[in-house]
């Protein structure tokens, strides 16, 4: 074969074929559209759906102005300071005003208040029993705590007790134990506490105890 005919034969190779199939093009095309549309469509479903989750996760909602997210208000927590509605209470604490904060020692409202006397310090309680104010002088060195009075017709005791003070106990002639109320720091460097027993209860000392649970003080009855 000459260089003509080997010519000749790759020309023919390379040209495009002469006879097509018309309906298998029509076919073709046709099914070609349909995938094209298919894809089209899941791709305009899809970005719906992103813009419907967009929109309600920037949208506004309660708590929300213009779009924009703003802190919603916690519910208010518990404060320390009560709101007691013991006989008595509001008189009081206008006459004796509270020097730090208003203690919740159950059974009763405890305050400290600035007394006449330099150093003093009133003691003001109320409680089923109603509301009063007493003065006191100042705990000496070697006092950690002191009892202020008792409800009559009620087994409770109540008092002051120096910050160092991390608890109290009313013990019986038995031994047995009612642990009391105390909080600290309620001015003054002193808390106050308060423990309520059975009337019945034959209550012979009051043990104040430390951070540790040493003892510090104890205070016959």
């Amino acid at each position: 074969m000459d260089g003509k005919q080997v010519f000749d034969a790759l020309a023919r190779e390379e040209q495009p074929p002469t006879a097509v199939d018309v309906n298998h093009a029509i076919a073709a095309g046709r099914a070609m559209r349909r995938r094209h549309r298919a894809a089209v469509a899941g791709i305009t479903a899809a970005g719906t759906v992103a813009a419907v989750v967009a929109a309600w996760t920037v949208g506004p909602w309660p708590g929300q102005r213009d779009a924009v997210a703003v802190a919603v208000p916690a519910a208010p927590s518990a404060t320390a300071t009560p709101r007691p509605t013991y006989k008595g209470f509001a008189e009081l604490k206008k006459k004796y005003p509270p020097k730090g904060k208003i203690a919740s020692v159950p059974p009763l409202v405890m305050w400290l208040s600035d007394g006449p006397r330099k150093n003093g310090l009133f003691l003001c309680e109320s409680g089923p029993n109603g509301s009063s104010c007493s003065a006191f002088p100042p705990l000496a060195a070697n006092e950690f705590a002191r009892r202020q009075g008792r409800l009559h017709g009620k087994g409770v005791w109540f008092g002051i007790s120096k910050d160092v003070v991390h608890g109290m106990t009313a013990v019986t002639k038995d031994g047995k134990k009612f642990p009391g109320n105390l909080a600290r720091s309620v001015g003054a460097g002193l808390g106050v506490w308060a423990v309520e027993y059975p009337s019945g209860a034959d209550v012979r000392k009051l043990v104040f105890i430390g951070a540790k649970g040493e003892v510090l003080q104890r205070i016959p009855l």
